[in-house]
């Protein structure tokens, strides 16, 4: 047995140890600022984006049709649940005079909550299949 023979394994073992400790990280920073009475802005994009890959990552753990089958509802959900956000965001945003927040913090934080829903309805797709 060669000593390099199981290193894409290692390395698959490795990447998904450090999405979880990358999310558990930020996790913990955002609670950081949040005490600290902070907005936790680069804190919450960097959460969103290791709980995305992390989740992306046990969805392509399963069969591949299932996988693909499992990205195909969570894409579908995932767009509904975007556009429900920008009609809320489009209502909320009529009764305001003067935007009180950056385009940039705004462009973060969109980006950061469409990640996370994608996280989230990659998780519940993983739910569904498991039940059915």
């Amino acid at each position: 047995m060669k000593w390099g023979a199981n290193g894409p394994l290692r390395s698959r073992l490795h990447m998904q140890s450090g999405y979880q400790l990358g999310t558990y990280l930020f996790l913990g920073l955002i609670i950081f600022d949040l005490l600290l009475g902070d907005v936790p802005r680069i804190s919450f994009a960097m959460y969103a984006l290791f709980f995305y890959f992390w989740q992306r990552e046990r969805v392509e753990k399963e069969d591949k049709a299932l996988a693909e089958k499992m990205k195909q509802r969570s894409n579908e959900w995932t767009i509904t649940l975007v556009i429900l956000l920008c009609f809320v965001g489009y209502a909320v945003s009529l009764g305001l005079q003067e935007p009180s927040i950056s385009l940039l913090e705004l462009s973060i934080y969109g980006f950061s909550t469409i990640f996370c829903i994608r996280a989230l309805t990659l998780i519940y797709a993983m739910h569904q299949e498991h039940l059915d």
